[in-house]
């Protein structure tokens, strides 16, 4: 016959094992809307990109809609800042070639595009075409080269999220990891499934061992 202390044993063992058994994806999904319930904006932010602004009664995990791994995204958000920055230079080359070919006409041209209401004459109208075609280049290029700068920071904003802070986040490479999954919320006592999007990554140097991460929810929307 088993004794009590025995059956404590044997209920400890268990209960250890369940916990062990529990999918890493439950400590994230029960931190976050713990922090969400308690409004405790520091500890949300400190693992999640994405808020939530209504207080979840319960939350169970349903289970996972997908998971994939793909190249981790940043060094290519960085090479897409850097091509950006290159064609700015190229443009401001090109144009700077052209005035100085034709400063003359260049000169008349931006003397009229001061004044929209201005008539451009016929002999300078093919200037004006090739000018109005630089300017319209440049912003063009200022404009993706200031989109590529944020996406930069956001990636790196869901790296150092995931790996803590580190200073050489633009020089990791490695895996991204993606997963979704479902979850059964009660809101204001009405059931909705939602899905949530956990991140992770796998990274490097060019020296030295992997970098530890962890899971971070990149996203949470209602199913469907």
């Amino acid at each position: 016959m088993i004794d009590r202390r025995s059956a404590l044993l044997v209920v400890s063992s268990l209960a250890a094992a369940a916990v062990g058994c529990s999918p890493p994806e439950k400590v994230v999904v029960d931190k976050y809307f713990g922090a969400v319930n308690q409004q405790d904006n520091q500890t949300l932010t400190s693992f999640s990109s994405v808020s939530f602004n209504k207080k979840v009664d319960r939350w169970e995990i349903k289970g996972t809609v997908a998971e994939d791994k793909s190249p981790a995204p940043l060094p290519d958000l960085v090479k897409k800042v850097k091509e950006a920055q290159a064609a700015i230079e190229q443009n401001k080359k090109d144009y700077m070639a052209y005035f100085n070919a034709h400063p003359k006409e260049v000169d008349q041209v931006q003397e009229l595009l001061k004044k929209p209401e201005a008539k451009v004459p016929a002999n300078l109208q093919k200037t004006s075409d090739d000018w109005k075609t630089f300017l319209d280049k440049k912003r063009d290029m200022d404009r993706a080269l200031s989109q590529a700068k944020a996406n930069v920071e956001r990636e790196k904003r869901n790296v150092i999220l995931s790996l803590g802070p580190v200073d050489n986040a633009e020089s990791l490479s490695g895996d991204m990891l993606n997963k979704k999954i479902e979850l059964a919320l009660t809101i204001d006592g009405q059931p909705k499934d939602y899905v949530m999007n956990l991140r992770k990554y796998d990274l490097k140097g060019d020296t030295g061992p992997r970098v530890v991460s962890r899971w971070i929810v990149s996203g949470l929307a209602p199913k469907g």
